[in-house]
């Protein structure tokens, strides 16, 4: 975490005062403030505020999914005038100003463009684990992702100097520069004692060498389901507005009257009607997580505003709101910024059956090659440059 406000601090002092030329045009960096809105960002660039006020009600409730700190872009003209705006909302969708050829203004909100290749890492450390990572690759997403992947087995404050690090990962580039997560295939940390391993399984998870899990939960699932309808996703077809948009949840698919459970303890902090969810329900839990479920058919009344327990039935399934049919639509929120509910959300402690044989399949051939190249050291008979 320190090292995460170190960088963070460094973009705040740096990349606002960096820019470049681009074929006559000047694209700069910069970083959005904490607490800044849209409509007062285009209010200071003088960006005609009509954009803004035209939005629908689904639009204008997405530019509020801007992060503090997100990295942005303007580009200008010769004259200093502004071109362009693209404001990343996640790793998948951006904000997009541009200015027509008529000298008119359009805002949308399109797919983020990043470029992707193959990379690996091998090293050994020399003084601390993020900046070691740093230092070999300048990739400080992937320092963050590898220590979000073995922060449960690994104590890296305990890590020395000779510990060996592999990794076999893809690469995420937009405009020149690392972006986003950094996608770990799998992974090695082999100290004098014990070597970890972590790989990348077909459910999105991480499991070590036997098939185990370190991620554990006692979030639950809200209610028996038939099918899961939609998974969370930064970018989905909206079946309904016909265009890209974030799916901040799980839809589980059931029938109308399907009691809805919540998923932890919690204190119930709204229930209501909420936008295109319909009738929904927002518990607050310990730790900054918050819940929500949408589309229900109605509430139990009588726990608006109170604490309930895990398992308590708060309502039920219904189709309300802007839906295709009866669903759940289950949100899993931390510090007001949505995550994927199946990383909190174990369902299985370890792979089983046909799935972890296939799993330990891929496995054999990962290891292999990670400890072919700690072995060597090299890379294709070559040593390895990250």
């Amino acid at each position: 975490m320190q090292v995460l406000k170190i960088y963070i601090l460094l973009l705040l002092t740096f990349q606002t005062l960096w820019s470049y030329t681009l074929y006559d045009n000047i694209v700069e960096d910069k970083v959005w403030k904490r607490g800044e809105t849209l409509l007062a960002f285009m209010e200071e660039n003088l960006l005609p505020l009509k954009l803004y006020y035209d939005l629908d009600d689904e639009d204008e409730k997405i530019t509020s999914d801007i992060r503090g700190n997100t990295v942005y872009q303007i580009l200008r003209d010769e004259n200093y005038n502004i071109k362009q705006v693209l404001i990343p909302l996640n790793e998948e969708l951006q904000i997009h100003i541009y200015r027509e050829a008529d000298g008119h203004y359009t805002l949308s909100i399109d797919s983020v463009r990043y470029q992707t290749s193959k990379g690996v890492l091998l090293l050994d450390m020399n003084s601390s684990f993020s900046q070691d990572v740093m230092a070999k690759t300048g990739n400080f997403p992937l320092a963050v992702e590898l220590e979000q992947i073995f922060h449960k087995t690994v104590s890296f404050e305990k890590l020395r100097k000779g510990t060996k690090v592999v990794a076999f990962y893809t690469k995420k580039i937009r405009m020149g520069k690392f972006y986003g997560t950094q996608k770990v295939h799998c992974a090695l940390i082999k100290t004098h004692k014990k070597s970890y391993y972590e790989f990348l399984a077909k459910d999105g998870q991480y499991y070590d060498d036997q098939g185990k899990t370190h991620d554990s939960s006692s979030f639950m699932v809200p209610c028996k389901y038939r099918r899961i309808s939609s998974k969370f996703t930064l970018k989905r077809w909206h079946p309904i507005l016909h265009r890209y948009r974030p799916h901040h949840g799980i839809d589980y698919a059931a029938p109308i009257g399907t009691p809805i459970h919540a998923a932890y303890d919690g204190k119930i902090i709204f229930m209501g009607r909420k936008g295109g969810y319909g009738n929904a329900i927002v518990i607050q839990h310990p730790g900054g997580y918050k819940t929500l479920y949408g589309h229900l058919s109605r509430f139990r009344n009588e726990l608006r505003r109170k604490n309930v327990k895990k398992g308590t039935i708060i309502g039920y399934l219904g189709n309300t709101g802007m839906s295709t049919g009866p669903h759940l639509h289950f949100g899993l929120s931390f510090h007001n910024q949505w995550i994927n509910p199946d990383l909190k959300i174990v369902f299985t402690k370890r792979l089983q059956g046909k799935k972890r044989q296939v799993f330990l399949k891929r496995v054999a051939v990962c290891r292999d090659k990670m400890d072919h190249l700690l072995k060597k050291g090299t890379f294709d008979g070559k040593k390895r440059k990250d």
